[in-house]
């Protein structure tokens, strides 16, 4: 988890500024002044070798953060970031459906007078930007844009990249990344299965970082588990005990002890660590208000709204337990099961939510077309629950990668026929979790 800054407002100090930005990148700062504009980039070296920031050729500047998975398609470049401007040049402003990754990405082209600026598909990675009063700003987080002085700071929304004229600022173009097909034509798992092994595949194999998750009894930190154990990929599970499944994870950590090469740890919920997280959150991260509205797709009513702050979320705290566990053990790769709740699931099923938050309680029809993209698909729960984890997870140096996120798996979930996708409770992840003999709590929700 790198973190991305600039700015046409001029600043002599930027302390203050970069405060909750260089936690996201602690292993080094950069700062430099092109063209009336600052540009600041705190890295998280995870990927290839260790490579400074901004990325600059001639008149065109640029910032990223995130992971790429494919860069060592476009060519042999010591780290994943160094493809961006050489993809531009070849392909031009839609280079950025060329990557395949979890990232934020602002490129200036001085000589063209164009600003690009994109998030992934799903904004795994937050980005803030601001065109007001002919002023440019773009950040990780809004409060540096705030204190810079930029105003109607704006999310980025995913799925999305926007062109900017660099001397009106105004918006010239905007267009989507990639646009899902609606076809539910797939009456097997399989080609889901295959690709949520290439998902966890891309996310671990090309790193030589210490790999964690939180393991719950649940359905997704499982079949991450699972898969982790399959590849005979080294890493550390923790467990929040309190309203768990006992039996069920004691059934896992034992598999984790037979794997002979990884390992797991209890952690106690407690007052005592309640506390001590909290303020954890409280002092380093970022204040964001969720922004939780459930609506029902076929006849767009709102059926339910939630807008708490994140340092009043259960999953917060406990999430803040487990990344200082992890930061202790110097483990740096979070492996998150964010987004299958939203996506496999919209947290109900056959029509019966399970949560408040839940858009058509999971029940799905004929034509997905019908309610698709439903409000969590890409909002509600994706957007506030993301920030969850890339505040919590980033304000300590960790990074964290989503393969219930990865474009293939979602597009191949999309592609079952309604029939499997309504069959039983989160299908396609029970399925696997089952054809492996995995452990779980079927039917039910469960998680800290």
């Amino acid at each position: 988890m790198c973190s991305i800054y600039c700015s046409n407002i001029k600043q002599d100090n930027y302390e203050n500024i970069n405060f909750y930005l260089k936690l996201r990148g602690p292993d080094n700062t950069n700062i430099i002044k092109a063209n009336g504009y600052t540009f600041l980039h705190n890295l998280l070296s995870m990927t290839g070798e260790f490579t400074i920031q901004p990325f600059i050729k001639g008149d065109v500047v640029c910032l990223y953060n995130g992971e790429l998975y494919n860069y060592k398609t476009f060519g042999d470049y010591k780290s994943d970031g160094e493809c961006l401007i050489p993809l531009y040049e070849e392909y031009g402003d839609e280079f950025i459906k060329k990557l395949d990754g979890e990232f934020a990405i602002i490129l200036f082209d001085f000589a063209k007078d164009k600003i690009i600026l994109s998030s992934d598909v799903f904004k795994t990675k937050p980005i803030y930007y601001s065109t007001s009063n002919g002023k440019f700003g773009c950040s990780t987080f809004k409060v540096p844009l705030d204190l810079t002085g930029h105003n109607g700071v704006r999310k980025m929304p995913p799925n999305t990249v926007k062109i900017f004229s660099l001397s009106t600022l105004e918006e010239v173009r905007e267009y989507q990344i990639y646009e899902f097909n609606l076809d539910q034509y797939k009456d097997t798992f399989e080609d889901w299965n295959h690709a949520f092994q290439e998902a966890m595949k891309k996310r671990v194999s090309d790193s030589t970082q210490k790999i964690f998750l939180g393991l719950s009894s649940g359905y997704d930190s499982g079949a991450i588990c699972l898969e982790l154990l399959k590849m005979k990929k080294p890493f550390k599970a923790y467990s929040v005990i309190g309203n768990e499944n006992d039996v069920l994870l004691e059934q896992r950590f034992k598999l984790i002890d037979e794997s002979g090469i990884s390992s797991y740890q209890r952690l106690p919920k407690n007052d005592e660590n309640w506390k001590r997280c909290h303020e954890y959150i409280a002092k380093n991260v970022e204040a964001f208000r969720y922004t939780i509205n459930s609506t029902d797709p076929y006849t767009k009513q709102w059926k339910n709204r939630e807008y708490i702050r994140l340092i009043q979320d259960a999953g917060s705290n406990w999430l803040s337990y487990v990344c200082e566990q992890a930061k202790e053990d110097g483990r740096k790769m979070y492996l998150s099961g964010m987004g299958a709740d939203e996506i496999i699931s919209d947290y109900g099923h056959r029509g019966k939510p399970k949560f408040g938050h839940s858009n058509f309680g999971g029940l799905f029809p004929e034509d997905l077309s019908l309610i698709f993209p439903w409000n969590s698909f890409y909002g509600s729960t994706m957007e506030s629950y993301l920030a969850k984890e890339e505040f919590v997870g980033g304000s300590y140096g960790l990074e964290a990668r989503y393969p219930f996120l990865d474009t293939a798996v979602v597009q191949e979930f999309l592609n079952t026929t309604h029939t499997l996708k309504n069959a039983v409770y989160k299908s396609v992840v029970d399925n696997y979790l089952t054809m492996h003999d995995f452990p779980f709590c079927k039917g039910q929700k469960i998680g800290f």
